[in-house]
């Protein structure tokens, strides 16, 4: 059996206005159970006590993996992020939103399918738990997770999908869930999961992060998966490995648990979406003579033509969509 050293792993933790749950965050990046890391807390100008709560962890947990930039000017999630990453020099880097929380073993099992033997891929991401602003577990998946295309609304669940309930304890405990699937091309149906779900390689970033905060203050989860997916493919691993937080102030997951296939969101998706493909293939075009060198000419143009695809589908009136979707039964 071979074995080989373990690469280090980036992380960057944005805040901006968690004084509730940044210290959470920050001690869930502490616990996890590959050492090997370095962590860089990102601070976007809050108005609220988050400052103060951040220092205060991080002299508390006296660690040397952990650095703190707090920034003068708001800059929004890219522009976080970027001042983050410029801080890193890890070959792999992971995104923990402040008022979500990483299981011990989210790096752990992020870089074992990074670092598999069938295929390297551009990010990783995994399913997540829901859970409230006391931490309390409200759903035990994403439920866009991995769906099948297939959808069976009468069907067997099986036994493993359900927890362990320890009521002494009050506690849940999910089975170890090994499975993973290899994405190799994208299609607009397809969904990865939130910021902190997901581990990407340091020069993919680097390749494809925008140049400018303002044009992507939010939603660079959506950018940076959608991009690399087109441009190189990903892994998803079936194990919940954090928790997703449903606190009433998120900025986009405004909506209500229904259970089921609800939204979790109130906002129109479709502007949201249009806007970030224009942005996706505008850097495409502009960036064209760095990414051809880098994933060669034939992935580059499949990938600007997937996407001009996906766009020219979604800018269809309502009606056409219900009629060809209509004849396509036929």
């Amino acid at each position: 059996m071979g074995t080989a050293k373990l690469p280090r792993v980036g992380v960057v933790i944005a805040n901006h206005n968690n004084e509730s749950y940044v210290a959470d965050a920050i001690a869930s990046a502490a616990r996890q159970t590959v050492r090997n890391i370095e962590v860089i807390v990102v601070d976007d100008a809050s108005t609220d006590g988050s400052d103060k709560i951040i220092r205060d962890t991080l002299a508390r947990m006296s660690d040397p993996r952990f650095r703190y930039v707090r920034l003068e000017k708001n800059c929004g999630q890219t522009g976080a992020i970027r001042r983050g990453v410029a801080e890193l020099r890890a070959p792999f880097v992971c995104f923990l939103d402040s008022d979500d929380v990483w299981y011990e073993n989210f790096v752990e099992r992020h870089l074992a399918a990074h670092l598999n033997a069938d295929f390297p891929v551009a990010f990783t991401y995994c399913d997540s738990h829901f859970i409230n602003g006391d931490g309390e577990l409200l759903a035990g998946t994403a439920w866009w997770f991995e769906l099948p295309p297939n959808h069976e609304l009468h069907r067997p669940i099986e036994p493993d999908a359900a927890p362990a309930i320890d009521a002494a304890s009050g506690q849940a405990r999910f089975p170890a869930n090994p499975m993973m699937t290899l994405h190799g091309h994208w299609t607009p149906t397809w969904s990865s999961n939130s910021t902190a779900a997901m581990m990407f390689r340091r020069d993919i970033i680097e390749l494809v992060l925008p140049d400018n905060d303002e044009q992507l203050r939010l939603y660079l989860d959506f950018y940076l998966s959608t991009f690399c997916i087109l441009i190189v493919g990903c892994i998803a691993v079936h194990e919940a490995l954090y928790a997703y937080r449903m606190h009433g102030k998120n900025k986009h997951s405004d909506g209500l648990m229904l259970g089921g296939a609800s939204q979790t969101s109130r906002k129109n998706w479709a502007p949201i979406s249009e806007s970030v493909f224009n942005l996706i293939l505008n850097v495409m075009l502009e960036r064209r003579d760095a990414l051809t060198g880098a994933i060669g000419t034939m992935r580059y143009e499949q990938a600007v033509k997937t996407l001009h695809f996906a766009m020219s589908q979604s800018r269809r009136p309502p009606w056409l969509a219900r009629l060809l979707a209509l004849l396509n039964k036929r």
